[in-house]
């Protein structure tokens, strides 16, 4: 397992440039864990005034962790991107409009990983392998294209091993309406258990 280039607090990589997609996801997790993902997503208010004393300093402190986490979560050479702010709103807005991936040749590269994705049963479970699908699509999404549903249906089904083939043809079959990624996952986890269940008889 490859160690992040630098040491991040939390349990993932810090923001490296080329990981944006995945660190805008775990970072949203910690700032809603440590109570301070609204201050990204509203706009911005003050402390009500009728706010004791007490609401006013942990309103301040929490408004503070989220600059402070975000600060935290990337390497040392992109600080200079956020270091005039304190503001953790425009700190996350900086950076997204610095790594969102929104160019040509990032879109190029990300189908060019979608149709790449293959099923290695020696690493991963069928469970695994559709997630992947997933992300990858969401990622292709982000940067600017929606992948049709078919075509998402197909990669999930067109490298597996041979011993999927008959639920392959039977896939084929289905209806357009039907043949959908949902479904095809569906599909394909009940049929990764059947398999292992015959390969333990």
């Amino acid at each position: 397992m490859n160690m992040p280039a630098e040491f991040s607090p939390f349990a993932f990589p810090k923001l490296d440039g080329s990981n944006y997609t995945s660190w805008k996801e775990d970072m949203k997790v910690v700032l809603m864990d440590r109570g301070c993902w609204s201050f990204i997503i509203e706009e911005d208010k003050p402390c009500p005034e009728q706010a004791t004393e007490k609401e006013k300093v942990e309103y301040d402190w929490r408004k503070q962790r989220c600059y402070t986490t975000i600060y935290q979560g990337i390497e040392r050479k992109f600080l200079p991107l956020i270091r005039h702010t304190t503001d953790g709103k425009e700190a996350w807005n900086i950076l997204k409009s610095n790594f969102e991936p929104t160019s040509k040749a990032r879109l190029a590269v990300l189908i060019d990983e979608f149709f790449e994705i293959k099923f290695n049963p020696e690493e991963d479970t069928i469970g695994i392998f559709c997630k992947l699908v997933d992300e990858k699509k969401t990622q292709v999404k982000e940067a600017g294209f929606e992948i049709p549903e078919h075509l998402i249906a197909l990669q999930l089904i067109r490298r597996l091993p041979a011993e999927y083939d008959h639920l392959v043809q039977t896939l084929h079959r289905l209806k357009d309406e039907e043949f959908n990624h949902r479904e095809v996952e569906k599909e394909l986890v009940n049929e990764a258990g059947r398999i292992q269940l015959k390969r333990r008889i």
